[in-house]
């Protein structure tokens, strides 16, 4: 009898066929070679006289030098989308909080903004200056998704979720503008590609390359520490690789990360817990359904539709072989425990760009559970209906999320700055020109305009040594960094007897003194004269609209002189 011959096909090369292990399940080609980081030998690299083959050698280094081709070409073009962009507030604001090197700052660990403060360093204070490291967190997640993939299937396919990642529309919009949700995805998947090679391997490197991936991730953001589980968990599920548990590398990988959060418990018990003093019991546990289809719409939107039909059934294959496949648990358990975080945080209107674009990297090396083509018929309208259906499929996935990601960009806003370089130039003559006794300190309404005028200030040293530039108004309720800088409003510890301090008024209750006092200022607002605080209107014996300037956007941004600094009654 004539043995029948099985069609295979692969477009793209995401996944593989499927043959079947002798119990009779099918086994997907990225479960062989489970211990190696080899290319695996699939059905269709077979000769006739069924002998294996590999892929030649002569492929693979196109691959990489393509790879590496197209990451140097994102990453420049990811730099000339800024170039000639003034800074956002926001971005002025991380500038000058990462400025002041922290273990952490109001807002949350301190990475954001020190990478935004380095970045201002070495090109300016502008928008390129700003995101200036962010393309090269994009780079280092190609890179890590491509080495991660490679040993889980082959070279073929790495390039290609290589490439579709950089297709992703949430992707390319973290790449251009500060924020700790890329640098966050790029060093999740570049801890996964550690932990699989030191699953495979008994060289601890992998182990402490893990730990130093998820210390670093933590300094951006504390969802990082979901990694720590997904670990575990992936070690219990696996008989053979509970063995680690036992190594020196595995505790070694803890080690760092440890540190780091106990490092962060010590400063927010310092500083109030403002990290977490927001949430209660109650808002924890408190879901909002009608977020569901809000985040459903944001999910489709941030990934292109037929992106999130890839992903839910390359998610469902793999369930469906998790038992038998280790690959499979070691790609599901991540993705698994980062989409529920996402959907929680989702759920609590809590913020969610991080996990959520974690979520979404973490999941795209599900696609290689994908088959192609089926190998259980030789009806030959089916095969061809496969054949044509599915290159079809998975070009329309790259076409799609290509022009989501075109849309996306053409939607987003241009960076604008009420409080830009000239602005500031005309405040700083305004300080120079208006008389008084002293130095004008400034203070801005809010934290970002503040931070806006601080940056772009020629001189930058406050009335007060350690003092920010320009201060927020004073406010009873801490919601910035700003909070956490010395205040004018303070007073100020002295060891000198306060007597020995003329032209002080001495609070000796609280034995020290408040060096303000008396001092004038400039309120740096848009507000109109008649919409002025309490906190000013009452704090100065006299204020007076002093100038009003108007931005490149038409925006009008006043300054009021305020003489005669009083403290306001407790």
């Amino acid at each position: 009898m004539k043995t029948p011959t099985h069609t295979t096909f692969q477009p793209h090369a995401l996944v593989h066929p499927l043959p079947k292990n002798p119990k009779g399940h099918r086994r997907l080609a990225c479960d062989s070679n489970t211990n190696t980081g080899k290319t695996p030998v699939l059905p269709d690299q077979t000769n006739h006289a069924g002998n294996s083959r590999t892929f030649p050698s002569n492929n693979q280094p196109m691959h990489k030098y393509g790879l590496l081709l197209i990451i140097t070409f994102l990453t420049l073009l990811r730099w000339l989308w800024n170039v000639g962009a003034v800074i956002s507030p926001e971005a002025a604001y991380l500038s000058l909080c990462g400025s002041t090197p922290a273990i952490a700052y109001f807002d949350g660990p301190p990475g954001t903004a020190l990478c935004t403060a380095l970045g201002t360093a070495w090109a300016g204070n502008t928008a390129l200056g700003a995101q200036l490291l962010w393309p090269l967190f994009a780079a280092l997640a190609t890179a890590a998704l491509y080495f991660l993939v490679k040993p889980l299937s082959n070279e073929r396919a790495a390039f290609s979720l290589a490439i579709l990642l950089n297709l992703l529309p949430a992707f390319n919009t973290a790449s251009l503008s500060p924020n700790a949700a890329l640098p966050v995805a790029a060093l999740s998947l570049a801890a996964l590609a550690c932990v699989w090679r030191a699953l495979n391997s008994n060289a601890p490197t992998w182990w402490i390359a893990l730990g130093f991936c998820t210390a670093a991730a933590l300094l951006f953001s504390y969802v990082a520490a979901l990694l720590v589980p997904a670990v575990l968990l992936i070690l219990l599920t696996s008989r053979r690789w509970r063995r680690h548990f036992l190594t020196a590398g595995f505790w070694a990988a803890l080690a760092l990360p440890t540190l780091l959060a106990t490092l962060f418990i010590i400063w927010n018990s310092r500083h109030g817990w403002v990290h977490f003093i927001g949430g209660t019991w109650q808002t924890a546990l408190t879901l909002h359904s009608t977020q569901f289809l809000v985040a459903s719409t944001a999910t489709t939107h941030a990934a292109s539709p037929l992106i999130v039909v890839a992903l839910a059934g390359g998610l469902a294959m793999a369930l469906r072989h998790i038992r038998y496949a280790p690959k499979a648990k070691f790609l599901v358990i991540p993705a698994l425990i980062a989409l529920a975080a996402s959907l929680y945080a989702s759920l609590t209107q809590s913020p969610s760009q991080a996990i959520g674009l974690s979520a979404l990297v973490l999941a795209l090396p599900l696609l290689i559970w994908l088959p192609h083509v089926s190998t259980g018929t030789t009806d030959k309208k089916v095969i061809l209906q496969q054949c044509l259906s599915a290159p079809i499929f998975f070009t329309a996935v790259f076409l799609t999320s290509g022009l989501a990601t075109f849309f996306a960009l053409s939607r987003l806003p241009t960076p604008r700055n009420i409080a830009s370089v000239p602005v500031v130039r005309e405040i700083e003559i305004l300080r120079t020109n208006t008389p008084s006794n002293g130095q004008i300190f400034l203070i801005a309404e809010n934290a970002a305009l503040a931070s806006a005028v601080g940056l772009h200030l020629r001189n930058t040293s406050a009335p007060t040594p350690g003092h920010p530039p320009v201060y927020v108004v004073e406010s009873p309720y801490a919601n910035s960094q700003y909070a956490l800088w010395p205040r004018y409003d303070e007073i100020v510890e002295t060891l000198s007897p306060p007597s020995a301090i003329p032209g002080m008024d001495v609070f000796t209750e609280q034995k020290g003194v408040n060096p303000f006092l008396g001092k004038s200022a400039f309120y740096i607002t848009t507000q109109k004269p008649d919409e002025l605080p309490q906190a000013i209107t009452a704090a100065f014996g006299t204020h007076r609209l002093l100038a009003e300037i108007t931005a490149e956007d038409g925006e009008i941004l006043r300054v009021f002189f305020c003489e005669d600094y009083q403290m306001l009654p407790l």
